[in-house]
């Protein structure tokens, strides 16, 4: 009788410590990046399970041209880098010399994805030494056959956020 009490508790021990149980992930999932709101949803099925998320934004203001590094565990799940240029700066600039694998213009060319990321170039004069426009991209860095089709999904919220929060004018 105590070997089948046992194993009764330790089936439902087991049970309640399943993936089944509709828990995805071991932390918080945040509805941002790094201040940026972004779709709690789509970062839910980018992040890496694990037991603790940090987020990293360096010593680097926006104006400088941010990066949010999202660790689970100590170790780069999603990434989010921006860097300024001058005016003209374009968004297939950014791919010039280094073409990503799958990579789409979306928008009419507003936004580009492809497997492991998303971008864009915002015009945002005024804001920063650094120049008049400024690139972003969001990466899954541990990117599988669903993660382009997930990031699209940040657009174009997250760089419309991106602006907004860089003061820049409509």
């Amino acid at each position: 009788m105590k070997r089948l009490i046992a194993a009764a508790c330790l089936a439902a021990t087991l049970t309640a410590c399943s993936p089944s149980d509709g828990e995805k992930l071991s932390y918080p999932v945040p509805d941002d990046i790094c201040g940026i709101p972004a779709d709690k949803d789509v970062l839910e099925s980018l992040l890496d399970d694990g037991d603790k998320l940090e987020q990293d934004t360096g010593h680097f203001s926006l104006a400088e041209g941010q990066f949010c590094h999202m660790y689970v565990d100590g170790n780069d799940s999603v990434v989010s880098d921006a860097g300024w240029h001058e005016s003209g700066y374009e968004l297939r600039d950014l791919f010039q010399g280094n073409e990503p694998e799958e990579l789409r213009y979306l928008k009419g060319g507003a936004y580009a994805s492809w497997n492991r990321g998303v971008a864009a170039v915002i015009s945002c004069p005024g804001v920063s030494d650094e120049g008049d426009v400024v690139s972003v991209e969001v990466r899954d860095m541990n990117w599988n056959e669903e993660s382009q089709s997930l990031l699209e999904k940040l657009v174009p919220s997250y760089f419309d956020a991106y602006k907004k929060k860089l003061g820049c004018r409509p």
